[in-house]
């Protein structure tokens, strides 16, 4: 890497393995389609090029003997990536004098055809005589269980990986340091994997200062932790210090045992604004981690959200769910990463701020899945069916997964969660897809949560509930009763937004608070009462006594479910005339 020229020099090699069970006869050889990028040296043992797709960055190697079944050959390459001259637009930001952060996709060969190099575009696909939209295989399709959406060349490898830099900046990449030397002005350091991991590696440079600590889960070694960060971007350090090791306090109880040795962040240039995990490595934009004020926690709780802990504890969250776990390629392979890793990150916020304070990380969540639901282009889906789709894998996901703890007991969903790991980690094909883990989880719920599980996962379920006319009195006994009506529907809806009312008979929450939830003032003391009962279609009447002069009641007040309107499951408590 020479970070001050923007320029990548990579050299590698591959041991390929042939599994499709029979002989094969060639190999199909892709790089990044970026003009960028070079390919300045490419062999593949045994095999001479048939087919040169030149700019589109494809090659056919036809071998001179067929590949054997079990057979291994070697694939050796090297790529220039680099930026000439001045760009006109969107520049290399991938590669800079202080900063760099490339992913070996960029830089690297990858084997056979993928399907995102078809046509996407709905009108370009229909004027081809195409169907419009290029869809993932459907849940049903056992044959997509033969690869994970990540990537369809490889399953888990060991890797040893090596990164030159300019002396003054630190490399990191993933694995445990074999050496670490500086020579003639620049600094090599190599490492080796000892875990199976994804054949996804991250490689960043930088002038970092480190920040660094441990933790210890009980019976097991130490876990190093660091901080990789910009000297003058260490205010929220603490709090990512911090989040990792809740983070790996509850997720290896709650799931399985941390695979590796170390963790680490890495802080990179705001010309993105993502976190992403790699194996043990967690590169993590300076735009959403290093250069928020967040003030620190308070025993009353923050009007913010703690974006910092929340997306911290998210990428940990991925150790498990996409570096223990992958989901097939198919339908519902987003639900086993990013809504798991997104139940993970609930957890951690939970543990840290109290069970009345994740209204706010709700609401949020909420709101974003209602929104982006209307612009759907093509099919909203249920969970357990989700394509890749963000505003059902993260925003509905959240809710769902909250919503099923809080009903059948975390205890029982963290046993279906160790029971995919049990049998999926780190295994190649098949992968597991999501209808097994909701298999798994009925049998862990139990039949009489059957409907619910339905609901949340196999249907597009919406709630109306409102709370309304609500008043209090004083009694002689100083205490204070309130009185107010629930008005409930639900709905189910198709993959365009028709709706159809069912019937409802079902449980919610209901509360009665000294200040509005989620608005400023409003802690863990705020809360009068709390409890759930069950609702059914209709108009219902909530009557409850606490020891405070109420101000609020609501239905579902910490918006728990997937309510059209969650605005109206509030309403001020007045007093009665």
């Amino acid at each position: 890497l020479f970070p001050r020229e923007v320029r990548a020099v990579t050299s590698g090699e591959y041991v390929l393995e042939n599994r499709t069970g029979a002989p094969l006869g060639a190999v199909h050889v892709r790089w990044a389609p970026d003009p960028r990028l070079s390919m300045a040296d490419l062999s593949v043992e045994g095999a001479t090029i048939e087919k040169d797709h030149g700019k589109l960055h494809y090659r056919i190697y036809r071998f001179d003997a067929p590949m054997a079944a079990g057979e291994r050959r070697v694939l050796r390459f090297r790529t220039v990536l680099e930026e000439k001259g001045f760009p006109n637009s969107q520049p290399l930001t991938r590669i800079v004098a202080n900063g760099s952060f490339l992913n070996n996709f960029e830089i690297s060969p990858m084997l056979g055809m993928d399907r995102n190099l078809l046509l996407t575009d709905r009108a370009k696909r229909r004027k081809h005589g195409l169907s419009p939209d290029l869809r993932p295989p459907k849940l049903e399709d056992a044959s997509a269980n033969a690869n994970h959406y990540l990537r369809h060349d490889a399953d888990w490898v060991n890797a040893e990986l090596s990164l030159t830099t300019d002396a003054d900046q630190v490399p990191v990449v993933p694995g445990y340091v074999v050496s670490d030397r500086t020579e003639n002005g620049r600094r090599t350091l190599r490492t080796r994997t000892e875990a199976p991991i994804h054949a996804f590696f991250s490689m960043q440079s930088a002038r970092y200062a480190v920040k660094s600590d441990a933790w210890q889960g009980e019976g097991r070694e130490p876990v190093a932790l660091a901080v990789y960060h910009h000297p003058k971007h260490g205010h929220n350090v603490p709090l990512m210090i911090d989040a990792m090791k809740v983070s790996l306090e509850t997720f290896s109880a709650a799931f399985s045992p941390y695979q590796f040795r170390q963790a680490r962040i890495l802080e990179f240039p705001a010309y993105e604004s993502f976190a992403q995990a790699f194996a043990n490595t967690v590169p993590y934009s300076e735009a959403i981690g290093f250069i928020q004020n967040h003030p620190a926690k308070t025993a009353e709780g923050d009007e913010k959200i703690d974006l910092v802990t929340y997306v911290t504890a998210h990428e940990m969250g991925h150790q498990w769910w996409a570096h223990q776990v992958m989901g097939a390629d198919k339908q519902g392979m987003t639900m086993l990463s990013e809504t798991f890793a997104q139940y993970s990150a609930m957890l951690v916020m939970e543990r840290l701020y109290g069970p009345a304070m994740v209204r706010k990380f709700l609401k949020v969540e909420l709101d974003s899945y209602l929104r982006n639901r209307g612009g759907e282009a093509v099919e909203e889906l249920p969970l357990v069916r989700v394509e890749n789709q963000g505003y059902i894998h993260y925003r509905k996901g959240t809710l769902v997964m909250y919503w099923l703890k809080e009903r059948v007991g975390e205890a029982a969903v963290n046993r279906a969660l160790q029971r995919l790991i049990a049998k999926y980690a780190f295994k190649s094909a098949p992968y597991p897809s999501s209808a097994e883990f909701v298999a798994m989880l009925r049998e862990e719920a139990g039949p009489q949560h059957e409907q619910l599980i339905t609901d949340l996962f196999e249907k597009i379920t919406l709630y109306d509930m409102k709370a309304k006319d609500a008043t209090w009195k004083k009694r002689p006994d100083g205490r204070y009763e309130v009185s107010f009506t629930v008005q409930g529907r639900k709905f189910y809806a198709d993959g365009k937004g028709k709706e159809a009312e069912a019937p409802l008979d079902e449980p919610f929450e209901v509360g009665v608070f000294t200040a509005q939830p989620g608005k400023k003032g409003f802690s863990k003391a705020s809360v009068l009462h709390f409890e759930r009962r069950p609702f059914r279609s209709g108009e219902s009447k909530v009557m409850l006594v606490v020891d405070k002069e109420p101000s609020w009641v609501g239905v579902d007040p910490y918006n728990k479910r997937i309510d059209r309107d969650s605005d109206d499951n509030l309403t001020q408590a007045k007093a009665a005339s």
